[in-house]
């Protein structure tokens, strides 16, 4: 049997690539959409959590003694030795108008003594759960549950569906035979990533499978990554379509660390075609280290938002006037996919010369839109699918490269005729 990682059952809520390789590994602002919808906003100025929507556990400590820039109080996650969860509880749940993708962003810092589990599993910190499950299902155990946190200083998404597990084939690789089936371990391997893990937790198996930023980004040592600085964080996932009833490897997930964006898959499978009408729409904070704290710590939580994709908040703001995130911001096109035309948002931190470029597959230039110095602000391009001798191009898969100055940023979009 496999020593459990990440994914042992939460006690506390009893409530409970293509043929341009360069272009795809460029790619970093594809959840940005200008159809973006902020879902629900914490700053954590007072423990009245059920009047902004929390439920479940409504508790936490807040404190004034520690908060990010522009903010004057946080939420405080303090570890007694040997306990699981934050003394004092937390705020619990908070739903949210059902998706197919939700964005997630916070700002974070650790105590300097911070080791969280020492283990290669745990701290949980953040989770998304779904419509297939109830308003107060385990996270342990579900159809899907995503995870944001970060493990022994690397930052780390996750999901389980353990609750889609065929305990009749644990082992087997079904992903050719059926979509009644786990995708996040145990079924079989659906996306290329693995088949994740399978162990045994009491007469059921749970599973778990995780993308990795591949380094470590709250360090022990002062400077950039210093984890008892300030940090923000983001991350994304979408749910990949079905198509004829089977899933289809094109779900997302991404997170950033200070702008900088550190895991980017774009051809995940989160789901398979037992659940078409499945919509992310609950988002549970409750860090949580499940064999107990090795130590006293304190994880300092504020400026939390959850949303349809990238949005710009007050945080975001601060590190771009301090230069913490790149000088240009590319959305995604919209609408996508499109016909007969398209835009192309982005925005600059300060003047440059810009270039907006159609490519194709094969990373060759069909159309310019822009070549010339902008200034600072938001900026747009409409595209209508012709090349630049005004010949229609034929449908089918595109990217788009932004360049201001020395940055350079690459989104993908199809065209259809």
């Amino acid at each position: 049997m496999k020593t459990p990682r990440i994914f042992l059952p939460l006690l506390i809520f009893s409530m409970t690539q293509t043929a341009f390789p360069q272009i795809q590994a460029s790619m970093g602002n594809t959840a940005n959409r200008t159809d973006a919808t902020i879902l629900f906003q914490e700053n954590f100025a007072d423990t009245d959590f059920a009047s902004r929507g929390w439920y479940d556990a409504l508790r936490g400590t807040i404190t004034s003694a520690e908060h990010s820039a522009g903010s004057t109080s946080c939420l405080e996650c303090r570890f007694l030795q040997g306990e699981r969860g934050c003394k004092g509880g937390t705020p619990g749940r908070h739903l949210f108008d059902a998706t197919d993708r939700v964005y997630f962003s916070c700002c974070v810092k650790y105590s300097a003594n911070y080791t969280g589990s020492n283990k290669p599993y745990h701290p949980h910190e953040f989770y998304f759960l779904t419509s297939e499950n109830g308003i107060y299902v385990g996270p342990a155990y579900t159809h899907l549950t995503a995870y944001v946190e970060q493990n022994e200083g690397e930052p780390l998404l996750a999901i389980q569906d353990g609750e889609n597990i065929d305990e009749s084939k644990i082992g087997v690789d079904l992903t050719q035979t059926t979509e009644e089936r786990a995708v996040a371990g145990c079924n079989g391997d659906s996306d290329g990533y693995g088949e994740g893990e399978c162990y045994l937790s009491g007469a059921l198996h749970r599973n778990g499978k995780q993308w990795r930023a591949g380094g470590i980004y709250f360090r022990h040592e002062s400077g950039k990554y210093y984890k008892n600085d300030w940090h923000f964080i983001e991350a994304y996932f979408q749910l990949n379509s079905i198509v004829d009833g089977k899933g289809v490897a094109d779900g997302v997930v991404r997170y950033w660390y200070d702008g900088e964006l550190l895991i980017d898959h774009d051809d995940v499978v989160l789901r398979t075609g037992m659940h078409p009408n499945m919509k992310f729409n609950q988002f549970l904070l409750a860090p949580y280290i499940g064999d107990g704290s090795p130590v006293e710590q304190v994880m300092w939580i504020d400026d939390l938002t959850v949303a349809t994709s990238r949005v710009t908040t007050h945080v975001r703001d601060n590190l771009v006037e301090s230069s913490l995130i790149a000088e240009l911001v590319l959305l995604q096109n919209y609408p996508n996919p499109f016909n007969p035309s398209t835009i192309i948002a982005y925005s600059l931190n300060t003047s440059a010369d810009v270039s907006v470029h159609i490519l194709d597959l094969r990373g060759r230039v069909i159309r310019r839109l822009v070549d010339g110095p902008q200034l600072p602000g938001a900026q747009q391009a409409r595209w209508n699918g012709l090349d630049d001798s005004g010949r229609d191009v034929c449908a089918g898969v595109y990217f788009y490269q932004l360049r201001a100055g020395d940055h350079c940023e690459i989104g993908k979009m199809t065209l259809l005729r």
